[in-house]
């Protein structure tokens, strides 16, 4: 039986474990040529993690100020090359296993979009600037430091050198909705998963393609506002977590009437209903708010069921239900279904 091991994830960690046991700011580069953010090779894990750390660690330890990692693809599976400092020397390590993608990056910014660097290291301005070069052809990105005059931007804050409770402070402030924060992977302990999920978080020492995946989520427009009502806490934060990965803001409802109240006094650009709650079933909530003078009596009003019987689906448009979406919803489902109203 093949055993998958996460090629980026397992180098990061290596990478990662290695500047926070040495206490290292190196300016270190880590840039993937498979152009995908998640990377699977049929090697057991235990294998692969000895055999980049015996590749790579003697070269870190030799190094006085950048190290590059470059990822790709091979006929046979995968090559790791880095390089040291300014000299021409690329090494090479070649890891044999078929390899299994998914998640393929998609970049929804211009082709001359910005990105500000808010911070005071060198080191982590130089690592953006090799990126820079490494992928403005593929991505059109450009790393500057940061001008205050300068609007439109997408700013990557550095939030790597903050104690425990400034860092949830600041992490948690709303100025920081547009920002993508950089933090340490031994940083990334103090969020829960939610939080890690649905934030715009890179871990340093971090992939061009960490950077490709948040960027793809980053909006420059007002974010859709969707109100998600789900009597079962799972479902909900499940949606609510993929909305949010999508660049969606959320609000939750734990039932019809709580949604009922919500969408009485605050416009959204999208309801998402379950179907089934007590008290109030989610047609039931789209048929008050249509009849209502609310904010929302003309916003979509997306059905989430597990109905499959086209009679009961007509009944549910009949309540003023407008479209319809099948339990479970899966991420690629919701990104699909909301593209419209984002391109709008």
């Amino acid at each position: 039986m093949n055993t998958h091991s996460h090629v980026l994830e397992s180098i990061q960690g290596i990478v990662g474990k290695y500047c926070k046991k040495h206490n290292s700011h190196l300016a270190i580069t880590l840039i993937n040529k498979l152009q995908c953010s998640y990377v699977c090779i049929q090697i057991k894990p235990e294998q692969l993690i000895t055999e980049i750390e015996t590749f790579i660690i003697p070269a870190l330890k030799s190094t006085q100020h950048c190290f590059v990692l470059i990822v790709e693809a091979t006929l046979k599976g995968i090559s790791i090359h880095y390089k040291v400092d300014d000299k021409d020397q690329i090494n090479t390590l070649d890891i044999n296993g078929h390899i299994s993608t998914k998640e393929p990056i998609k970049l929804l910014l211009s082709d001359d979009q910005n990105i500000d660097v808010l911070t005071g290291s060198e080191a982590l301005f130089k690592s953006c600037l090799r990126i820079s070069s490494e992928i403005n052809g593929r991505y059109g990105l450009q790393f500057k430091l940061f001008d205050s005059v300068a609007r439109g931007s997408v700013q990557l804050e550095d939030l790597r050198y903050l104690n425990e409770d400034a860092l949830l402070e600041k992490f948690h402030g709303s100025s920081l909705e547009t920002h993508l924060k950089l933090c340490s992977i031994e940083q990334l302990s103090n969020f829960n998963k939610e939080d890690r999920l649905s934030k715009k978080v890179i871990a340093w020492p971090f992939f061009d393609t960490d950077l490709m995946t948040v960027l793809s989520t980053v909006r420059f427009q007002t974010r859709l506002s969707i109100l998600v009502a789900d009597d079962s806490l799972p479902s909900q934060i499940a949606t609510k977590v993929m909305l949010e990965m999508l660049g969606c803001s959320v609000t939750c409802a734990e039932n019809g009437e709580s949604a009922l109240i919500l969408a009485q006094n605050e416009s959204f650009d999208l309801l998402l209903l379950d179907e089934r709650m007590p008290g109030m079933y989610g047609s039931d909530v789209a048929q008050q708010l249509t009849k209502q003078n609310s904010p929302n009596n003309t916003t979509p009003k997306v059905i989430l069921t597990g109905l499959t019987c086209d009679e009961q689906i007509a009944e549910l448009f009949d309540k003023g239900i407008t479209h319809y979406l099948q339990k479970p919803v899966t991420k690629a489902v919701l990104e699909k279904f909301i593209k419209p109203w984002q391109a709008a």
